[in-house]
């Protein structure tokens, strides 16, 4: 079931769609797997935290917790680029210009597909992310001129057993750029 919602979940953008299409495809999804709100009520909470989670571990730099939270064969799409398996992620993230630091803020989180056994789960978010010149001390509040990037978060996670939710994919897409 997960590989079927995932290649639905991602069709729109594969054949070309804009973010905003492929955004607003998940509502077709949720009706083909027939989730309830009370179904997506119950999972919610622990996507959300595994989502916050996942970006707090991103912006810390600590990538060995962050890896932790994605599935062996995972997938993610990242700065428009496929990165497929954990090596893969490490390998970009190791890549990161330490110039710059990022904080990314999530919203508007909320469940967009759930399989019928409730094993797989495709929770949809904004982002926006915000950069800025890394190395202004502990103790220094950065000054930027506004937010970096406005992103379309689509996670599908997959319940492990004895692990919890895992992300088996991620596409970050951006939707708009801010102008420095």
């Amino acid at each position: 079931m997960s590989n079927r919602v995932t290649q639905a979940a991602t069709s729109l953008l594969d054949l070309g769609g804009t973010p905003r299409q492929a955004f607003q495809g998940q509502g077709e999804l949720k009706q083909k797997m027939n989730i309830t709100e009370s179904s997506a009520a119950g999972v919610l909470p622990a996507l959300a935290q595994q989502l916050h989670r996942f970006f707090h571990h991103l912006d810390e730099r600590r990538y060995a917790p962050m890896l932790e939270l994605f599935t062996d064969d995972c997938r993610w799409l990242r700065q428009g680029q496929w990165l497929d398996g954990k090596a893969a992620v490490r390998d970009a993230l190791d890549a990161r210009s330490a110039a710059f630091d990022t904080r990314h803020v999530m919203s508007n989180a909320f469940v967009s597909a759930l399989s019928p056994d409730a094993a797989t789960a495709v929770l949809q978010a904004s982002m926006t992310a915000y950069r800025y010149p890394a190395g202004q001390g502990d103790d220094a509040v950065p000054t930027i001129a506004g937010p970096f990037r406005f992103n379309l978060v689509t996670t599908t996670f997959r319940l492990v057993a004895g692990q919890g939710w895992r992300i088996a994919e991620q596409r970050m897409v951006a939707a708009f750029a801010f102008a420095q």
